[in-house]
């Protein structure tokens, strides 16, 4: 089977903000990379990443689909020795990236937005786990949400 690069096989398919044609040259944040279907590398075979950040120094985004388990927010918080009151409800978990797995963030609606998020347009939201977590617990947090656990990234010039 012949071999392909990276950058190659991941096809730029369309903006999550907008659906308007981007030069190569101007940034992927805010888009959908999807793997091509012969991509080999198991770090990203199979996998659609949303790009949070692309500029001159690299580029940075979470794989959104896949999934490992849906959890109460209260084993979440465990992992930062926070507690939660017990609760019916679950999150959904995913595995964001092969980089530092033991880093999370919540990918979320933009119905919440606080001091420390990223906004990617109308359709999506990064931020902090505790803090999204405990607004989550308290009613107070965003309608949808996944916890990323690790993330995509690249340096300069790699992801074009």
């Amino acid at each position: 089977m012949r071999r392909y690069p990276f950058a190659a096989l991941l096809a730029l398919i369309f903006g999550v903000t907008g659906g308007h044609e981007v030069a190569a040259a101007d940034s992927a944040a805010g888009r959908l990379l999807v793997a091509h279907p012969s991509l080999e590398d198991s770090n990203f075979a199979k996998t659609v990443v949303l790009i949070l950040r692309h500029g001159e120094n690299g580029a940075f985004g979470l794989i959104i689909n896949r999934f490992v388990d849906l959890r109460a927010p209260g084993e979440i918080l465990a992992l930062f020795s926070e507690e939660a009151p017990e609760s019916d409800a679950r999150v959904a978990v995913h595995i964001g990236g092969p980089v530092e797995l033991d880093s999370t963030l919540v990918l979320h609606s933009p119905d919440y937005l606080m001091d420390r998020t990223d906004r990617l347009g109308d359709q999506f939201a990064v931020s902090p786990t505790v803090d999204t977590m405990i607004a989550k617990v308290r009613g107070k947090g965003p309608a949808e949400m996944r916890i990323i656990f690790g993330y995509a990234g690249w340096g300069p010039g790699q992801l074009e």
